[in-house]
This record gives structure tokens, C-alpha cells and sequence, in this order.
């Protein structure tokens, strides 16, 4: 089954990819690897996952529309698992529109 993941930079998001693709399923995973917390940290997750062959990667903000739409459009995905989300309560306090944008 070919699964659209968002947030396999984070710890669930990367964990489900591997799961899945474990399990024989394509999935292609959308992150904008953002600098809220340790980069480094989301580069390695994410090469854990490209280390398997039926896994796309793509780099963009879910308020890319053109490119989320893109993605649908040429990757035609049967399910998505929405994981990606802005970590942090402060930071939603001082940046609400990080949140909503």
C-alpha cells in the first residue's frame, strides 16, 4: 500500500515509517525538518528511513499547498497518517500563528 506520512522527522512519524515499510508497504514522507529542536537530531531519524527503498522523501511545510497538492497529484498515496505537528507549548504562547498559519 503506498502511505502518506507527515512528520517523519519526528520521533512517532519516523517510527510508523520504518514500521510500515517494514511491513512492505511504499510510504512517502513529508517533513519541513523546521529548526524548533535539534535538526541534527530529525537528519537522523530520517536517514534511518531513506535506508529503505520504497521510501520517498519530501521537504516542504503542509502550508505549501501547491506542493502538498503536487504530491497527491503524482504520488496518488491510498492513506495518509497525518503525524506532523509544531511541538510546544511555549512556543505556541509567544508564535500562535506557527500553529494555525
Amino acid at each position: 500500500m503506498k502511505i502518506l506520512v507527515t512528520g517523519t522527522a519526528g520521533f512517532i512519524g519516523s517510527s510508523l515509517a520504518i514500521k510500515l515499510l517494514e511491513r512492505g508497504d511504499e510510504v512517502i514522507g513529508l517533513d519541513n525538518v523546521n529548526d524548533y529542536y535539534d535538526v541534527n537530531l530529525k537528519e537522523a531519524r530520517l536517514e534511518r528511513v531513506k535506508a529503505f527503498d520504497r521510501f520517498t522523501e519530501i521537504r516542504a511545510s503542509l502550508e505549501d499547498r501547491t506542493t502538498v497538492e503536487h504530491v497527491f497529484k503524482e504520488h496518488q498515496p491510498e492513506r495518509v497518517v497525518h503525524l506532523a505537528a509544531q511541538a510546544g507549548v511555549r512556543y505556541s504562547l509567544e508564535n500562535p500563528h506557527a500553529y494555525i498559519d
